[in-house]
């Protein structure tokens, strides 16, 4: 119960700093933060890291109603050198499951403030859309990550299956 209780007042906080982003006419927002273990690949070097990857979604949305997605990712491994505001930007490709299929490609993510070595490297403001699908629970589970890191593209694997980060009840329109 008190488990229940906590993730409430998150997916509380979270639907208030996320208003902007989400549909009208939708419901509150819910949003969970999952680790995901990727292999990175860039410039013949591979590198395991692990994500803490957040995707906001409305918790509830009527068929064939946009559903806005808003993600945000943090990085597991910290930085050896500081990295300038803007110095990392990507995308994230979120598979679509439940009722829903495909894969919805969340643009935009980046540092907005410089990261001190030694820190990890935040990346928000990744949006996508999706279209309610039929009745029932739509989920949205992290998947491949695309970084463009000061120059150096890197492409992240998911080493693992990974647990969906928000779903939203759709209900006949």
């Amino acid at each position: 119960m008190r488990r229940t209780a906590l993730r409430s007042t998150a997916c509380a906080v979270t639907a208030v700093a996320a208003a902007g982003v989400l549909a009208l006419g939708a419901g509150p927002a819910a949003a969970d933060t999952v680790s995901a273990a990727y292999s990175c690949a860039a410039g013949g070097d591979t590198l395991q890291t692990t994500e803490k990857i957040t995707i906001t979604a409305p918790a509830t949305a009527v068929q064939g109603e946009e559903i806005a997605l808003s993600v945000t990712v943090e990085d597991g491994t910290p930085g050896t050198e500081e990295v300038p505001a803007g110095g990392v930007r990507g995308e994230l490709d979120v598979a679509v499951g439940g009722t829903g299929s495909g894969t919805a490609v969340a643009g935009g993510l980046t540092n907005t403030a410089a990261v001190p070595a030694g820190e990890a490297v935040v990346l928000e403001g990744g949006t996508a859309t999706v279209t309610a699908p039929a009745p029932g629970d739509v989920t949205f589970t992290p998947s491949d990550l695309r970084l463009n890191m000061l120059g150096l593209d890197v492409l992240c694997t998911p080493d693992e299956t990974v647990a969906p980060a928000a779903t939203t009840r759709v209900t006949a329109s």
